[in-house]
């Protein structure tokens, strides 16, 4: 079975990846619904076990169910990714119920569009705190219990508005400084065996996206400006963040791989 072809039956209902992540622990913030669903049941088709972390009890719920119906391995955890003492409490459970963990996908994120001249401070800190200040305080956590093995594998979801898009500057930011971060611990953590790396997606087609009322002409637009003419598939994100969470990459640190078509404009 080509590799394609793994991924894409994992996504339609059977775990048949080669399990070239047996018995390893990943942690997927953000991991009930979207991309971070798709990132879990990835790694799990792998032969991970799977912490969900969200704040949505019922959606990661909802993904351990499904990991579990394909025989996967997974639990949820209700965690605020913004603060430490829930972040804290969280690696406590995880590790109890799973083991150490050697992948961590920070994926947790939203948006709140707002024009820049209307943007209020409220917007700017909410969506700075979740998807770029939980990336350090997650991290930090996660990596205290990663050196002791002197392995591990981070893998941040930033996204192709780190290019500036319009009426995302507070998102624009935060993804921007995902990859700086992504970079910077790179250099610390490369002693300890830990890589760090960073996938930035263009359009995706989530449940999310594709119920917005101006879908269709977010796909037409995308088809019009990507040189590969489709929107990108939440199956194309988890299986670069598969491939960045292996053993086998273990020279690849500090990069960002941009999962996006082939288009590079923000516009």
């Amino acid at each position: 079975m080509s590799r394609s072809s793994q991924v894409s039956s994992i996504m339609k209902g059977s775990l048949t990846l080669p399990h070239r992540l047996q018995d390893q622990v990943a942690i997927v913030t953000g991991g009930g619904a979207g991309i971070g669903q798709g990132i879990a049941k990835t790694l799990a088709g792998a032969g991970a076990k799977v912490a969900i972390w969200d704040l949505d009890t019922a959606a990661s719920k909802e993904t351990v169910h499904k990991i579990e119906t394909l025989g996967g391995r997974a639990v949820a955890f209700q965690a605020d990714v913004t603060k430490a003492e829930s972040i804290a409490d969280a690696v406590n459970q995880t590790v109890s119920e799973l083991g150490e963990p050697q992948i961590l996908v920070n994926n947790a994120g939203f948006s709140r569009d707002r024009s820049f001249l209307e943007m209020s401070q409220e917007d700017w800190d909410s969506v700075l705190n979740v998807c770029l200040t939980s990336v350090f305080l997650v991290s930090q956590a996660v990596v205290a219990r990663m050196i002791p093995s002197s392995y591990g594998r981070i893998i941040n979801i930033a996204s192709r508005a780190s290019l500036g898009e319009r009426k995302k500057a507070n998102y624009s930011a935060a993804k921007a400084g995902v990859l700086g971060l992504t970079r910077a611990m790179s250099i610390e953590l490369a002693p300890q065996g830990i890589t760090v790396n960073a996938v930035s997606p263009g359009l995706i087609r989530t449940d999310r996206v594709m119920n917005m009322p101006t879908y269709a002409d977010i796909d037409r637009r995308a088809k019009e400006h990507t040189p590969i003419k489709r929107p990108g598939e939440v199956s194309d994100i988890a299986d670069c963040v598969l491939f960045l969470a292996s053993p086998e990459t273990g020279f690849i640190s500090g990069e960002d791989i941009r999962v996006t078509g082939g288009r590079y404009s923000s516009v």
